[in-house]
């Protein structure tokens, strides 16, 4: 019988930095793997508030491998043996089907923020693994090709039977962390995931993505077009891209050894569930929109297609007595804001707190004792599914657009600027601003007007005027990028917040 403090299960990138601080913290740490890395995983932006996050948990925890990790540009001046990819910017781009020409009535439906440093696209087969070795220097016991059979929780301990490669492995544990992902092992075991018509969210999304080489570049679409202007701050090949259409958006993310990411999410409103075959329907989908279909024409997957069901779910428990889930565990979104990698992180960080301040120190491994960072991630669950279901709503209309997304840039840099990245265990500082009831309220009263425009061929000028000055006027506490001016051009440099 192997006996430790804490058991993580799930080597995932979030599994892995979670088991290793808190083996940092001095605790006796098993990280539990059914496969074994490299392996393939999606999730691959980061943001901003991820590389702060992560930046600062290396600065408490004095983890220096964090900070090289943080960012693109750490990361190569630090010469770890990463593939990835430099994000320098939000972009977004408008299709109409049949659209041929990247412009509209003269003008370019793009939208596009810098970011305040480069952040990472993360090539999660060679990001995980890094992290899995970082974990093991810094203590953690990692058991590879390991399967769980079963959890038996009790007041005293937590028992966990596996089986290693054909052999039994016993395991006693005072607490267990759930990194498993969509599948969570805990949720599975309680009965605790809602999903379905069950769920209490209007968010309805799916997915079809895969791995490509040989992708085009659109910067060079829009060049060959007179009326295009350049006023981006970067490339933008250096930026997860954003192909949207009233229905759905494609991701594009590319990666420096010459692999693009690319994934089609559809709105299951307008795209409903059907058993055709994931690269059918994804070139079915494609090839309605000409731009997109010419970026990917001489572009070959070298990965199978995935093809996802609806890809909103939660545990109505995510934590409980001797147990808590991460995020990717306890809930799972739609890949747009790229909150994933954010997410887990600062799930990490509160978790850290919780169990390092109270639960560890007083011996009180009860749910009561946990139930702040469960709050915390139904808050951010709640208003982050609302905001993208805004976005799903707003792509048919361009102006309405481009002032609605600008929503999700105040909300992660209004966190920013208020010491979000810094802050464990509080309940006031929440993923894209979840904690400040004035956002949640201004924020709702646009999502409102969104629902109420998607069902029209159009919106009016008049309309389109009153979006433009509540953004300015009204949401101008926490707009630090003068959202809304027009001498913008729906251009953002960037900006330091925090």
């Amino acid at each position: 019988m192997k006996k430790f403090d804490i058991v993580v299960i799930g080597s995932g990138l979030g599994g892995s930095a979670c088991a290793l601080v808190l083996s940092k913290l001095g605790y006796r740490v098993a990280l539990i793997e059914r496969g074994s890395h490299p392996r393939f995983a999606i999730g691959e932006s980061a943001t901003p508030v991820t590389s702060k996050k992560i930046r600062h948990l290396g600065e408490i925890y004095d983890i220096p491998e964090f900070d090289r990790f943080s960012t693109y540009d750490k990361i190569k001046e630090s010469k770890l043996d990463i593939h990835c990819g430099p994000k320098e910017l939000f972009h977004y781009y408008i299709h109409e089907k049949g659209q041929k020409s990247v412009s509209l009535d003269g003008e370019i439906p793009e939208f596009i923020v810098q970011t305040p440093e480069v952040d990472a696209q993360y090539f999660r087969s060679d990001s995980d693994e890094y992290m899995v070795k970082i974990a093991q220097e810094y203590g953690v016991i990692y058991l590879e090709n390991t399967s769980v059979e079963n959890i038996d929780f009790s007041s005293e301990n937590v028992l966990i039977s596996c089986d290693q490669q054909g052999e039994s492995l016993d395991i006693d544990a005072q607490f267990v962390i759930d990194g498993t992902g969509f599948r969570s092992i805990i949720g599975e075991k309680f009965d605790l995931k809602v999903q379905g018509d069950d769920l209490n969210i209007p968010l309805k999304s799916r997915s079809i993505f895969s791995h490509f080489k040989n992708v085009g570049d659109f910067e060079e679409k829009l060049n060959e077009d007179d009326n295009f202007v350049d006023r981006s701050p970067a490339p933008r090949a250096r930026a997860t891209q954003h192909h949207c259409f009233d229905g759905g958006w494609v991701w594009v993310i590319p990666f420096e050894n010459g692999v693009t990411s690319v994934g089609l999410n559809l709105d299951i409103d307008k795209y409903p569930m059907n058993d055709i075959d994931a690269e059918e329907e994804f070139w079915s989908v494609i090839e309605q929109y000409p731009i997109i279909m010419d970026l990917l024409r001489h572009s070959d997957n070298v990965r199978p297609f995935v093809k996802t069901g609806r890809m909103q779910y939660y545990n109505s428990e995510m934590v409980g007595d001797r147990w808590a889930m991460l995020p990717a565990s306890a809930y799972g979104l739609d890949a747009w804001f790229s909150t994933g990698l954010a997410s887990s992180f600062i799930a990490i960080h509160r978790l850290a707190d919780i169990l390092h301040e109270r639960v560890f120190p007083g011996n009180r491994f009860t749910r009561d004792n946990l139930l702040d960072y469960e709050l915390a991630m139904k808050k951010e669950y709640l208003h982050v599914s609302k905001m993208i279901h805004g976005m799903y709503k707003s792509f048919k209309h361009y102006d309405v657009f481009k002032h609605y997304c600008s929503l999700c840039f105040m909300g992660a840099e209004s966190f920013l600027a208020n010491g979000g990245a810094k802050k464990g265990m509080d309940l006031s500082s929440l993923l894209l601003n979840a904690g400040d009831q004035g956002f949640v309220d201004k924020f709702g009263t646009i999502y409102d007007k969104v629902m109420e425009w998607e069902s029209r061929e159009e919106v009016i000028d008049s309309e389109i005027a009153m979006l433009n000055l509540y953004i300015r006027e009204d949401m101008e506490p926490y707009n630090y990028r003068e959202f809304g001016d027009p001498k913008m051009f729906g251009m953002h440099p960037k900006v330091s917040v925090c």
